[in-house]
């Protein structure tokens, strides 16, 4: 049976009633979930937000109070994206990716930054981007801005815009995309491009070296990067070991500068994909290091698992998701 969307009533105080909740996000209710862990609810809300939650029946509402009927519908919160490039989202129409390889697509989006991401372009992909996750209920969305060489300058500024017109549906951050060897090749760029990351009050990112062994340029990268951010205040967010090479192994690395450096701000690190492929003595000492770092994971599986071990003609083997069961469990 299909219903209609419900309207949410224009007052201060209301109740939903008959309301599923994932068992998950209300633990008290366990006790009342059923086999597919949905707990039955009455939901009170109070100037727009959830000021208690009671199984069905257990409350009544007052005689001025609207009730809302869910009719056994689920309730979830908004959701937080906390991974996007809605910079370089919407281009497949014009640079698809030729062969769905991970290179394959680094090499179609920087063909077509170069040619097409002016400011206007830009914009537009990224309006477009929030509108559709506004439409499926997104409350909060961080993405990576492509900020090497000419791009920063027109990315940042139009993020700016974006976060402005956007603030009262979604709260956005932005992150500076660059390779992280950029503090070492050319520091003066590095150090224009935090300054333009700082007065965009943004997060300091970078990619790792793809596919290769930690090398003494990874370290001084790192160290140029973490003293750099400690010094402007800025948190991390870096996109890591996003390979099927056991060689990739520069997570290990950043757990390790970061303690090293003691940095007291926020670290994310994203991908991950080849930490899957270590032997598990291995992995099980990184992901200590990672705790005792405070460096929180961020796996993209339906990405990865597209994108990665994928070679024409040949069947993929690996499906290259960070071992997150492992990293909670730690």
């Amino acid at each position: 049976m299909s219903h209609d969307f419900i309207t949410v009533p224009p007052a201060d105080r209301y109740r939903i009633i008959n309301a599923r909740l994932p068992v998950d996000l209300a633990p008290e209710l366990a006790e009342a979930g059923t086999a597919d862990r949905l707990a039955a609810c009455d939901i009170h809300v109070e100037s727009g937000r959830i000021a208690a939650l009671n199984p069905p029946g257990h409350s009544t509402p007052g005689a001025d109070e609207p009730t809302v009927n869910l009719r056994d519908g689920i309730a979830l919160p908004r959701f937080v994206d906390i991974h996007t490039h809605i910079d370089k989202g919407h281009i497949w129409p014009r640079r698809p990716n030729p062969d769905g390889s991970f290179f394959a697509a680094r090499t179609a989006v920087a063909e077509d930054r170069e040619a097409n991401w002016n400011a206007e372009d830009v914009r537009a992909r990224m309006d477009f981007s929030l509108r559709c996750a506004y439409a499926h209920g997104t409350a909060a969305l961080r993405t990576h801005l492509d900020s090497l060489g000419k791009q920063a300058a027109i990315s940042w500024p139009v993020f700016a815009e974006m976060r402005e017109t956007w603030k009262d549906r979604i709260a956005l951050q932005a992150v500076a995309l660059f390779p992280t060897e950029l503090a070492v090749d050319d520091e003066p760029q590095f150090r224009m491009l935090v300054n333009i990351v700082a007065r965009h009050s943004g997060k300091l990112g970078g990619i790792t070296f793809l596919g290769e062994a930690p090398t003494p340029k990874l370290e001084l990268a790192l160290d140029r990067t973490f003293a750099i951010a400690a010094a402007h205040g800025l948190d991390l967010d870096l996109h890591v070991d996003e390979s099927t090479s056991p060689d990739a192994r520069s997570l290990e690395r950043i757990a390790l500068a970061a303690l090293r450096h003691r940095f007291m701000g926020r670290i994310v690190v994203g991908h991950c994909c080849s930490l899957t492929l270590q032997e598990d003595d291995q992995r099980a000492r990184v992901i200590q290091l990672l705790g005792e770092a405070n460096v929180a994971v961020v796996s993209l599986p339906m990405c990865n698992m597209y994108l990665q071990d994928r070679t024409p003609g040949r069947t993929p083997r690996l499906r290259a998701v960070a071992p997150l069961h492992e990293l909670d469990a730690a």
